[in-house]
């Protein structure tokens, strides 16, 4: 009972729900794009189970090779009991046959997450403690794959609007990997990691992490600008200020503060992101209770173009007679 105990406790049962959200917001983004009537719902549990999965995979090997002694993000240090690595191996493939019960798309992004977490955690790559492998795994798998997965269930087709979103997404992905480690410079550094924090200071690490959200807050104007996103999303603009002064204040804490800074970076950013879904749902609920276009076909640009521009009550009707 003490093994499972302690591997619970270093699965970080607190930080999964922002793994598996980007699943999630996967899904989501394919509803909202095409304003579709909920579908996959049952592929996307599962999928969020794989990712469950492929989380404790992933940190049961990260901590397999760290045996984390500071503070850690949402969790506390514990020495790994034996056979950590292979608890950890076996999520990790026990996730891919997971997600395959949902669908193939899935199933590839999850083996290809997995593939990322052991060239992150084995002794043999660490691609954690390198410069470029650190990022490039984060960008890739939390940005890029993970909400790929979610996507993918729903079954739509890429348009333009999808294809500015998904790599802006990333991008504020990478932000948040880059804010995460700030606090670890000092425990970088004894490890001989070689990452931004460890080479050139929490600052700059900080530094890196202001530059990737405000490429994302930029490139969310742009597309409000566009009319590919609710003009309400305007409201949430100054959200990304709040977030940018955190970390501007974070900066001045030496060697990265703790993970209390850490943490609340990470829940500011998940209120702004709850605030940004709940100022689109009031856009859809304003739409629909005026029966004009909704969600994605009720902005100003941005429309697919095998999805007609119909009311709610006109979507419903010329979707049956197409599914016939």
């Amino acid at each position: 009972m003490a093994m499972v105990a302690d591997l619970w406790t270093l699965a970080r049962p607190r930080l999964m729900p922002f793994v598996v959200g980007l699943v999630v917001l996967g899904f989501a983004w394919a509803h909202w794009d095409r304003a579709l009537v909920v579908r996959g719902g049952a592929d996307l549990l599962v999928v969020c189970a794989a990712w469950a999965l492929l989380h404790a995979g992933t940190l049961w090997l990260n901590a397999a090779l760290d045996r984390d002694e500071g503070e850690v993000l949402f969790g506390r240090a514990v020495t790994p009991p034996p056979g950590t690595a292979l608890a950890a191996y076996v999520a990790l493939v026990a996730c891919v046959f997971v997600a395959a019960v949902a669908n193939p798309i899935s199933a590839a992004c999850a083996a290809a997450c997995a593939g990322l977490a052991v060239a992150y955690s084995h002794p043999a790559t660490a691609w954690k403690g390198h410069p470029l492998g650190g990022p490039l795994v984060n960008l890739v798998g939390y940005g890029l794959l993970s909400p790929l997965a979610g996507w993918a269930v729903v079954g739509v087709d890429w348009d333009a609007r999808t294809a500015a979103v998904w790599p802006l997404a990333a991008i504020g992905v990478l932000g948040t990997y880059f804010a995460a480690q700030a606090f670890q410079e000092e425990e970088d550094r004894a490890r001989g990691y070689r990452t931004l924090v460890a080479t050139h200071g929490s600052r700059v690490v900080l530094l890196a992490a202001r530059v990737a959200l405000g490429t994302t807050a930029l490139g969310g104007v742009v597309l409000l600008a566009m009319g590919w996103v609710p003009l309400v999303c305007a409201v949430g603009i100054p959200g990304w200020w709040i977030v940018d002064r955190y970390l501007v204040a974070w900066s001045h804490e030496p060697h990265g503060g703790s993970e209390k800074w850490a943490r609340g970076f990470a829940l500011r950013l998940g209120v702004l992101l709850l605030v940004g879904i709940a100022l689109a749902f009031s856009d859809y609920a304003w739409d629909s209770f005026h029966d004009r276009p909704v969600a994605g076909l009720g902005t100003a640009g941005g429309h697919p173009p095998d999805r007609p521009l119909l009311s709610p009550r006109a979507m419903r009707a010329w979707e049956r007679a197409t599914s016939r």
